[in-house]
């Protein structure tokens, strides 16, 4: 059997399945008790089965990546007005905590606006080491988005002119890459203008719309401080006909980026992302079982989504085990004591990094985690969950949740802080227990 021909989870999951003795141990580890109840001879008989493309399906509930458009959930409002709004060449600031979608959004978001022949551009901020590097791959995909080498040829060497960059050209493709500058003390601020006036000089010249993406946006103020938001706004305000998606998933500091007193007040509409409701969920959960000839009674449902706490990621990724082991034990009906099951050997997959992790915190982080996990956020700065849990005063309480929340453990959602990871207090408990 060709390993390009087993499915994208099995691939993504396991690796090199042909060879037991690198699969069952590692499901040992994986699925615990409940592997050591299954019967092995099934299992041969199931993974001959997907291996040959026989009976069973690809693991439809995708996490850890971009979901594509067919695997979306819900999000048509937020989806339809994204698209609009950057269509019409506006400069839309999209919030969002973590693992909430907002990268999927604007993935199935720039897929339909290319559909309708605008040319997109999408960067991750976070992922360049310094400013230098950030403007030469912005430039970079801007011309490359723009067309063909014929297109822009004269717009390269204009843009050579003012900047002076290292050109190299590959022209069989037509792709160009850029070296800004080299050295420690090379500084790109006086090109910063020139490099952020590139998509509207194309688009006016070469009669098309552009949509660029910024993901990771707050960490734009890493790079030369509020020097690199007034020139990306000095320059995107002129832009009519190129819309762009400011993308965070630090909502505190997106929200400080539009505060008055920042370049980027009042320079375009925000929209903050909601959890996914509930019934959507199950109503996507429900009928992607259905289809494989199973079910999932409505406390397994409720059981499932509470665990996940909506939080789209995590809904996925607890569906998707479930999904597995219910392939795994050829089990037709689900109920809640399945998903428990699930949840559980998740939680002690991540026992390691959660151990790390607590091991890190000093005891009034730890303490104030307790409280949120077994009281909730609403009781948090209450006297008597304060004395339970020993936290001192309501401005210590404060202090140890914007630490956390600095640590990317916690976050806010409509006000009230909620774990990022939502089996994180899953564990506390049990470690508490």
């Amino acid at each position: 059997m060709r390993h390009g021909q087993l499915g994208r989870a099995d691939r993504r999951r396991w690796g090199r399945l042909a060879e037991p003795a690198i699969l069952l141990p590692r499901l040992a580890l994986r699925y615990g008790a409940y592997f050591e109840r299954f019967d092995l001879t099934l299992y041969a008989t199931w993974r001959y089965a997907k291996q040959h493309n026989m009976t069973s399906q690809e693991n439809p509930f995708v996490f850890g990546e971009i979901i594509d458009d067919a695997n979306f959930v819900n999000r048509t409002n937020e989806l339809n007005q994204l698209v609009r709004d950057v269509a019409d060449g506006q400069k839309v600031f999209l919030l969002s905590p973590r693992r909430f979608g907002k990268s999927s959004l604007v993935a199935v978001a720039l897929l339909r606006l290319k559909k309708r022949h605008i040319h997109t551009v999408s960067l991750t901020v976070s992922s360049y080491s310094s400013y230098a590097q950030f403007l030469e791959k912005f430039a970079e995909k801007v011309l490359r988005a723009a067309g063909p080498w014929e297109r822009v040829k004269d717009w390269v060497t204009r843009f050579g002119r003012q900047v002076k960059p290292d050109v190299h050209i590959n022209m069989a493709t037509g792709e160009v890459s850029l070296s800004l500058g080299k050295g420690a003390t090379f500084d790109p601020a006086p090109i910063a203008p020139d490099v952020f006036a590139l998509p509207g000089e194309l688009t006016k010249n070469g009669g098309f719309r552009m949509a660029i993406c910024l993901d990771e946006f707050q960490q734009i103020s890493e790079f030369n401080g509020g020097s690199v938001e007034n020139a990306i706004r000095n320059q995107v305000q002129r832009q009519r006909d190129v819309g762009y998606v400011f993308a965070g998933s630090q909502p505190t500091l997106m929200q400080e980026m539009l505060s008055s007193e920042r370049p980027f007040h009042k320079a375009g509409p925000a929209m903050f992302l909601d959890k996914i409701a509930a019934q959507d969920w199950k109503e996507f959960i429900t009928r992607h079982f259905r289809s494989r000839g199973r079910t999932l009674d409505e406390h397994g449902l409720k059981t499932l989504l509470a665990a996940a706490d909506l939080i789209p990621y995590d809904v996925q990724r607890i569906a998707h085990e479930l999904w597995d082991y219910a392939e795994l034990k050829n089990k037709r009906h689900l109920d809640a004591s399945d998903v428990k099951s699930v949840i559980n050997s998740l939680v002690t997959a991540q026992s390691t990094y959660y151990e790390l992790l607590w091991e890190q915190l000093s005891a009034r982080q730890r303490a104030t985690l307790q409280a949120l996990g077994q009281r909730g956020a609403a009781e948090i700065y209450s006297q008597g969950v304060r004395e339970e849990f020993r936290l001192g005063p309501a401005s210590s309480v404060q202090k140890a949740l914007l630490s956390l929340d600095a640590r990317d453990i916690l976050d806010r959602y409509k006000g009230n802080y909620f774990f990022l990871d939502p089996l994180f207090p899953l564990w506390i408990k049990r470690k508490g227990a």
